[in-house]
């Protein structure tokens, strides 16, 4: 992910998570959350850039790991 997607250049938290960061910080594989998002069941909603690219909320991704409230 570009510093434009995420806002890291002007040192602000990102607004979105890559499919491996989300992962991670779920707990779990990147192949499975990938697996998970194509059959529609990925615990967080996707967002489709490319047919081959997705980003998760950063929101989303740390409400469920339960990283803010």
């Amino acid at each position: 992910m570009s510093d434009g997607e995420t806002g890291s250049a002007l040192g602000r938290a990102p607004l979105f998570y890559s499919e491996e960061e989300t992962a991670s910080l779920l707990g779990i594989h990147r192949t499975t959350l990938r697996t998970l998002a194509l059959d529609g069941r990925a615990p967080v909603e996707p967002i489709r850039l490319t047919p081959h690219k997705r980003v998760y909320r950063r929101i989303d991704v740390e409400r469920l790991a339960g990283v803010v409230d």
